[in-house]
């Protein structure tokens, strides 16, 4: 009886999340990057991030919001505005390891957003270009542990 129970939710889950359309995906995952491209400008303005680095990364945001944009727009879509709110001052400025912790978090945060929606796309052009992007994203990550000085062997 739990299995069908169990059956029965999972057939009534399936519709809904086969509602969500890939522009919507799309849209949710410009505000990821929006979300971090804010990040790494408030971190390069308050030197909370190696400048090489933040402006590495700042770019690498930057250059994934303009791929997800021109996918939008392929749909028919104008990009929305960042709806996340500008990073907030606090903890995670006060030094380059906190910074690099709560970024690298941030940023598996998106790669595992990426990770979500890559299995339902619908268009298989998106694909690439998206894998791509979580492939960048979870470079980033690599790249904030290190300059934490956290165990990149570790695990969690």
């Amino acid at each position: 009886m739990l299995g069908l129970a169990l059956g029965g939710a999972l057939v009534l889950a399936e519709p809904a999340a086969a509602q969500t359309s890939d522009v919507d995906h799309l849209e949710r995952l410009l505000a990821l990057e929006q979300r971090l491209q804010s990040l790494y400008e408030a971190a390069l303005e308050r030197d909370a991030i190696d400048t090489s680095l933040g402006e590495t990364l700042l770019e690498h945001e930057s250059e994934h919001i303009r791929g997800l944009e021109m996918a939008l727009r392929a749909r028919g879509r104008r990009s929305p505005r960042a709806t996340a709110p500008p990073p907030q001052v606090g903890t995670a400025f006060a030094s380059h390891p906190a910074f690099a912790r709560f970024a690298a978090d941030l940023e598996a945060e998106a790669v595992g957003s990426y990770e979500e929606v890559l299995p339902v796309l619908r268009s298989t052009r998106l694909l690439l270009p998206l894998g791509s992007i979580m492939a960048s994203g979870a470079q980033h990550v690599v790249a904030l542990r290190q300059e934490a000085g956290d165990d990149l062997l570790a695990r969690d």
